[in-house]
């Protein structure tokens, strides 16, 4: 048994150590290094659409590298930030993008698990000051008539 689970370890470590790390494709860069450092910034903005959670800048998939070369040739072409991230949008969805815009179509996603905590926040402070409210005591018997209830019990059960 630990031969089997040792050798699984081991075959878990060498599948990871023979991963493919980092892009294996190599771009261009743009000559100017401001540029290029805007166009690495929204690469690492941007999803893969094909790895789906992990950035172009990341991905070795053939779109990623399509997709770094156009937003080189976006930013060459003057566009801003803004203006690349808005083209691969409308391009691909909203889905695209790593940090989603947010806006009247989104907002429920941003503030319903708020509201969702303060509705419950606030359902177990009334819950709490109900119990506090209202505390249980003892049901009052009156002993004259728990002394003819327990004897009607006692004839019942002899008669049987």
């Amino acid at each position: 048994m630990r031969r089997a689970l040792l050798s699984l370890f081991v075959m878990g470590w060498l599948a990871l150590l023979a991963a493919p790390q980092g892009v294996q494709a190599v771009e261009a860069p743009l000559s100017d290094p401001a540029l290029e450092v805007r166009a690495q910034n929204l690469a690492r903005e941007i999803r893969c659409v094909v790895c789906e959670n992990e950035p172009v800048a990341l991905s070795s998939a053939e779109i990623a590298v399509d997709m770094r070369k156009a937003i080189r040739e976006r930013i060459a072409a003057g566009d801003s930030d803004a203006q690349v991230r808005r083209f691969f949008a409308d391009r691909y969805g909203e889905f695209v993008l790593l940090r989603p815009r947010i806006g009247v179509d989104t907002i429920a996603l941003w503030v319903t698990p708020l509201v969702l905590l303060l509705f419950g926040g606030l359902g177990l402070y009334l819950a709490s000051r109900r119990s506090q409210a209202a505390p249980m005591s003892a049901p009052t018997v009156d002993d004259a008539q728990a002394m003819a209830a327990l004897k009607e019990f006692e004839n019942k059960s002899t008669s049987d």
